[in-house]
């Protein structure tokens, strides 16, 4: 297996990543808690905080070499093509369509997230950190 970066640790990467999401998913959920002005005045936020997201999960696959990389980021431009083509209208004071979107956002984020053929094989083939693997018994080679 080919990692493009040395110190590049999958299960790390797969495990920070997906601490990121639901960290994500969480601010999303406190904004639809919000009453209607102070979620247009924080919607914007939330969108940055997304699009800073995207970044960091595109600079660390783009270092542990996922194969998956160019189709994510395919997909995170629909998503932020999305929020930003909402967003004049929200800040507008439309709420129902912002409410809207972030119930799409809130689903889009909280699905399951898979890494690449190489960096899930990776997370798959790997030991428990802290563990040795175990010997194969002798009828089993």
């Amino acid at each position: 297996m080919h990692f493009h970066h040395p110190d590049a640790d999958p299960l790390a990467a797969c495990a920070a990543l997906r601490t990121s999401r639901a960290r994500l998913c969480a601010r999303v959920a406190a904004l639809q808690a919000q009453p209607d002005d102070v979620f247009v005045q924080d919607f914007p936020a939330v969108v940055a905080a997304v699009e800073a997201d995207f970044r960091r999960e595109e600079a660390l696959l783009e270092r542990l070499g996922d194969a998956a990389l160019h189709p994510r980021r395919a997909d995170y431009a629909v998503v932020l093509c999305a929020l930003h083509r909402t967003l004049p209208q929200i800040e507008g004071g439309d709420v129902g369509l912002g409410r809207q979107v972030a119930d799409a956002l809130e689903a889009v984020l909280s699905l399951p997230w898979d890494a690449g053929t190489e960096v899930a094989a990776a997370t798959r083939q790997a030991p428990p950190p802290g563990t040795r693997p175990q010997p194969v018994p002798a009828h089993l080679h």
